[in-house]
This record gives structure tokens, C-alpha cells and sequence, in this order.
């Protein structure tokens, strides 16, 4: 695609304003007022989702020996 960070991905959803004459694909469910539906979110909500997403990255999972055994107390 043409949105590579994590942050604009979401601005661009947050701030989208299209209707069903610009994308025919336009699912009916995510336009009921003929224009399709934006996030909404707050600059605090856009900061929790990245974080959240962010959490969800990495490979310290599989390479950090803390995260081996998950019965371990």
C-alpha cells in the first residue's frame, strides 16, 4: 500500500470521508447516511490503538527466554 507507518494508517481511517459514487465497493454497512464512516478518534485514542498495535509487533517474543515458558511462576 501507499500508508507505511502505523500512525498515518490510522489518520488516514480517522479522516476518510468517502461515499459510494467514488468506491462502488463501498460495503452499504459502512455508509448508512451514503458517506462512509471515519473513526472519530481523539489524539488520545489514536496514541492508544499505536500503542496497543505497536505491543502486538516485534520478535522479542520469540527471541527473549522470559516469554519460553508461559507456566513458569
Amino acid at each position: 500500500g501507499v500508508i507505511v507507518a502505523l500512525r498515518a494508517a490510522i489518520n488516514h481511517y480517522n479522516t476518510i470521508n468517502i461515499g459510494p459514487a467514488q468506491n462502488p465497493n463501498l460495503d452499504p454497512r459502512l455508509a448508512p447516511n451514503g458517506i462512509g464512516q471515519k473513526l472519530n478518534l481523539t489524539e488520545i485514542e489514536i496514541n492508544a490503538v499505536v500503542a496497543f498495535l505497536e505491543t502486538l509487533a516485534g520478535t522479542n517474543v520469540y527471541t527473549d527466554k522470559k516469554w519460553s515458558d508461559p507456566f513458569i511462576k
